[in-house]
């Protein structure tokens, strides 16, 4: 598992660093066009702010190790993974003064990642607590739900990484790494129970 993180971290670190620079050019370049009437040209501006959005989430979510982040710091990365989406992120039941250690930052996003992923018509993930009690996430929306590999992941399976599914094993192996724990309430949900909300304890 360690392994498989270090190349997923050395992965993700080298596309970030390659893309970061034409993306920043692109944006550079749209800029000289704002004062046209141009809606191609608006089209591509957004696309290039999407593009930074979600290489700065993973640079930070997958590309090794970080310093703290405040709240103000978390939104700005879940940008990422809301532009261009239905889905948004609810950061207003976190702590006052709320820090995120580095070891927690990491299945932090992550989580917060699977929980937008558990919004397919759209929605919010209500993201509250903070280092003291940990971080609850409860995807809110219609047909909201946690992916299936979720509840295996938690209770100590490891996932089997697929283009669609790759946070998952993403969120394992970097909660095993930070020494992170996850948990997951589960509720009645129609006939039978089904996983509610999601609990990162660093």
């Amino acid at each position: 598992m360690a392994d498989t993180l270090a190349l997923a971290q050395a992965v993700c670190t080298r596309l970030c660093h390659d893309l970061g620079g034409p993306v920043g050019a692109l944006g550079g370049a749209l800029e000289m066009l704002e004062d046209t009437a141009d809606d191609a040209a608006e089209v591509a501006r957004d696309a290039a702010r999407i593009i930074d959005r979600r290489l700065r989430f993973w640079r930070v979510a997958v590309g090794g190790a970080s310093g703290e982040l405040d709240a103000a710091e978390l939104a700005q990365l879940v940008e990422g993974l809301t532009l261009g989406r239905k889905a948004r992120v609810d950061l207003s039941g976190l702590a006052p003064g709320c820090q995120v250690s580095p070891e927690v930052a990491q299945p932090l996003l992550l989580a917060m990642l699977v929980g937008v992923e558990a919004l397919p018509r759209g929605g919010a993930l209500r993201v509250a607590g903070g280092p003291a009690v940990g971080f609850t996430l409860l995807p809110d929306g219609p047909h909201a739900a946690w992916p299936p590999g979720l509840a295996a992941l938690v209770a100590g399976d490891e996932p089997v990484p697929t283009p669609r599914t790759v946070a998952l094993p993403l969120l394992a192996a970097t909660a095993k790494a930070g020494k992170v724990r996850l948990d997951l309430l589960m509720g009645a949900v129609g006939h039978g129970p089904s996983p509610l909300m999601l609990t990162v304890l660093g």
